[in-house]
């Protein structure tokens, strides 16, 4: 049974993690504050800042000790990660798995956030949000920012019916949102922290990475064995906004078409064109929660449990 974090109220405490990579504009981390104000929310530590460390935010241990003390705080309800990058990785061997256990908190973040979102998940069976880092949410458009302001505040339910490209249809299908960026996902085969995922509804994207490292990423994650028993894959985007349209479709459609490839011998369901990824439209999803994908309608059904 999925956990749900208890939703903001007007006036709630959030805190800001860096558990990756490190923020050289530091005002777009200010800017992000605001928007959070703007929302009704406030922001704990507003002036912060992070030190560096090569390409992390901090040292291993600084950042994970940053990510426990937030989350130890009751006043604390939710925790934004300043951005993605690198790094999550490292800190998978000194999380407090029993301190998110004992005291749910909405986290949210995406790329390389993926990792500590599928591990919070499998081990604790508590949802997380898969949605724009501070430092990315002044980028993101109108439908983005408030379909976040819904997910905090306990709506994130609401169903999504989203322009996108129905490539290999079927009757509805159900599981628990799963996924995120691919190469961090990537990263974590042969580990003993990938998340279990049989019956799962597979969520991927990514960004920068070229069609033939988007192919060996795709092909090491279905050879792997793991993803053999999902219910259904939803392919964000892969690349971002400053990528000519006519580019940007070429290479979706390469996906689409490597991931059809790789399912054939279990045809389930695949969508295509969902708006996630490092894109201005980058709607937050619930990870951990159950959902069925209707491919007659196209929408996205979010489900309490």
């Amino acid at each position: 049974m999925t956990r749900l974090p208890s939703p903001l109220e007007s006036g709630d405490l959030i805190g800001v993690a860096a558990p990756a990579g490190y923020l050289a504009e530091h005002e777009r981390y200010h800017r992000g504050c605001e928007l959070i104000r703007d929302m009704g929310f406030e922001i704990h530590e507003a002036d912060k800042k992070w030190p560096g460390y090569g390409y992390l935010a901090d040292t291993d241990a600084a950042r994970i000790k940053e990510l426990h003390r937030l989350w130890e705080r009751q006043e604390i309800k939710a925790i934004f990660c300043l951005r993605g990058g690198f790094g999550s990785l490292r800190l998978l061997t000194h999380l407090d798995l029993d301190l998110f256990r004992a005291q749910p908190k909405i986290f949210i973040g995406f790329s390389d956030i993926t990792i500590l979102h599928n591990h919070i998940i499998d081990k604790t069976g508590t949802m997380c949000l898969h949605g724009p880092g501070l430092a990315a949410l002044t980028d993101c458009d109108q439908p983005s920012q408030e379909r976040l302001f819904h997910c905090l505040t306990g709506d994130w339910h609401r169903n999504l019916k989203e322009n996108i490209e129905v490539v290999r249809p079927s009757a509805p299908v159900r599981g628990s949102l799963m996924g995120g960026n691919l190469s961090s996902l990537v990263t974590l085969l042969g580990t003993p922290w990938f998340p279990r995922l049989e019956g799962a509804i597979l969520l991927l994207e990514d960004v920068n990475e070229p069609l033939y490292r988007l192919d060996r990423l795709l092909t090491q994650l279905w050879l792997s064995g793991e993803v053999n028993e999902i219910n259904g894959v939803i392919l964000g985007q892969f690349s971002d906004d400053t990528v000519k349209a006519v580019d940007r479709m070429r290479r979706n459609e390469f996906v689409w078409a490597r991931v059809a490839e790789l399912t054939a011998a279990k045809p389930v369901p695949i969508w295509g064109n969902f708006p996630i990824g490092h894109c201005r439209r980058n709607l937050t999803v619930p990870l951990g929660a159950p959902v069925t994908m209707d491919s007659d309608t196209g929408t996205l059904h979010f489900f309490e449990q």
